[in-house]
């Protein structure tokens, strides 16, 4: 996470923003992936992880992939993983909230919306994203 977050090209963020985006703690994640009741599926190559995706309900809450690993189907496949995890759980439509330089990613994957909201980060920052969703 932190290395695709540290990998985006200076455009709609700033550098506090980047850098509040990517200071999450491991602590979150292991809070995530046991009381916070997050699913998450993980990406390998070479014995490496190369990327995640994590899913909340009918959310899907990061996708990340290595910057060395990227353009090569892994976060689409990663996707792919989650709507199936929730399309099996009864989830007919599935969110993102999704940073603005992603926006190109999901919609090739066919998500739609256009309103704008803040996605709360450490130390009171916020990031402007955008709320998309597809039907399952």
């Amino acid at each position: 996470m932190r290395a695709a977050i540290r990998a985006l090209a200076p455009g709609p963020y700033s550098r506090a923003q980047l850098a509040a985006w990517s200071s999450l703690p491991a602590l979150y994640h292991a809070w995530a992936m046991t009381a916070g009741g997050e699913r998450y599926a993980v990406a390998e190559r070479g014995g490496a992880i190369v990327g995640y995706a994590a899913l909340l309900g009918r959310e899907l809450t990061a996708v990340f992939v290595h910057p060395r690993a990227g353009r090569r189907g892994i976060g689409a496949a990663l996707v792919a993983r989650m709507a199936l995890d929730a399309r099996r759980r009864g989830v007919r439509r599935l969110a993102v909230r999704a940073a603005l330089p992603a926006l190109p990613f999901y919609e090739a994957l066919g998500f739609e919306g256009r309103r704008a909201v803040a996605v709360p980060l450490p130390g009171g920052a916020t990031l402007p994203s955008r709320l998309l969703s597809r039907r399952l």
